[in-house]
């Protein structure tokens, strides 16, 4: 009788039963074929499987926790809907963790190649044009611009130092979208009220933005009554940033 001893679907032997084997046998086959299903699939209790499915396009499957690797986005997502309900695709993250590039792994730091003058009571976006390193391609270094390649939060770190004495009070401001997000004011006015501390200033702002895709975020800055001479050097003047969650 050709009835293998197995445990483990991997450990059941596809030639048996042999033709020679008797119709009687078939029997120890079945129960050997119960047992294995039962001992390789421990967890399947009382409900249906949840598997994993490699296809270009969305499963039927409409079992709670169905993982499917989206080959055509290479993408890991999960189906959270009620098992027996139309299925409902969440991505896992935001994109497969072995990607080179993936949409939420995202982090850059930028400064300024040359000083770059600010004229007076003009709000004046900053010329962040050198990358140190630019993980994701999310900042552009021609319109000095972040653009937020998922949603999520994020975190933004700016500092500047001006490159000369300066006679005049300024604003500091991290922008999404179009809109003042984050903002540091410095009053350099000394106790008469009447004359300036001419000095070069240095500024620095962070925050935590929520952000959707395709949102973006910039500074600016703004200075009353005194042109202003940004960049002093690249370890006092940049811009950074990266994808928290």
């Amino acid at each position: 009788m050709a009835l293998e001893s197995a445990t483990y679907i991997n450990q059941l032997v596809d030639t048996n039963p042999t033709g020679s084997d008797s119709i009687s046998q078939g029997d120890d086959h079945i129960r050997l074929i119960k047992k294995v299903v039962q001992d390789s699939l421990p967890d399947v209790v009382g409900q249906a499987a949840a598997t994993i499915i490699t296809a270009g396009s969305a499963p039927t499957s409409n079992v709670r926790g169905t993982i499917w690797y989206d080959t055509g986005n290479d993408t890991l997502k999960i189906n959270i809907a009620t098992t027996g309900a139309t299925a409902s695709w969440v991505e896992i993250g935001t994109a497969a963790p072995w990607i080179t590039s993936p949409a939420s792994a995202c982090i850059f730091h930028c400064t300024m190649a040359s000083t770059q003058s600010l004229a007076k009571t003009t709000l004046t976006k900053l010329a962040f044009d050198t990358e140190t390193f630019d993980v994701g391609s999310v900042f552009d270094t021609t319109t000095y611009q972040f653009t937020a390649p998922a949603a999520g939060k994020y975190y933004f770190n700016a500092a500047m130092r001006s490159s000369g004495t300066h006679t005049s009070d300024d604003d500091f401001y991290i922008y999404k979208n179009t809109g003042v997000y984050a903002g540091y004011h410095q009053y350099n006015s000394i106790a008469s009220l009447t004359e300036y501390v001419t000095v070069s200033n240095t500024m620095n702002i962070s925050c935590v933005m929520d952000m959707s895709a395709s949102d973006t975020a910039e500074v600016r800055a703004y200075t009353e009554a005194d042109a202003w001479t940004m960049g002093n050097t690249a370890s006092a003047t940049f811009f950074e940033g990266y994808r928290l969650v």
